[in-house]
């Protein structure tokens, strides 16, 4: 019993850590009031009773919200990849074919992997002309 009651309080840890203290950002979020007029993070008062805190309404639009690239973008991004890895791959075998890298294996393993990039990018445009087929066969 004495080792515990020898080790340091939760509270004695946190204090220790700066990384640990408490968010300034959270008591700014605390002050803010809801569009009841309450403060946000207390029970309500209007008789509930029932400990229910008053939650915020996002005010944001869809469009704000959105962060990640859409379809197109994404795609670009890999063929842009892929023409990258292309290129990668020839300067690495013209390195080694005029003499100045002696790197077989690298040469080698920078073609492969082009190669495979490129057998996705292949796949992948075959599964999107699939699909839009397949779409335009159905009846609405």
């Amino acid at each position: 019993m004495n080792e515990i009651s020898s080790l340091p309080s939760l509270s004695d840890l946190l204090s220790q850590n700066p990384n640990m203290q408490p968010n300034a950002q959270m008591d700014r979020f605390a002050a803010q009031t809801s569009e009841m007029g309450q403060r946000i993070g207390t029970p309500l008062s209007n008789g509930v009773g029932n400990g229910v805190e008053v939650i915020p309404i996002d005010k944001t639009t869809p469009t704000e919200r959105v962060t990640a690239p859409g379809f197109a973008q994404m795609f670009e991004n890999f063929i842009k990849g892929v023409d990258q890895k292309k290129k990668i791959s020839k300067n690495a075998t013209q390195d080694l074919i005029l003499g100045r890298s002696d790197n077989i294996h690298e040469a080698v393993v920078k073609s492969q992997e082009a190669g495979v990039a490129f057998n996705l990018m292949i796949e992948v445009r075959n599964k999107l002309v699939e699909s839009y087929k397949e779409l335009m066969r159905m009846r609405v």
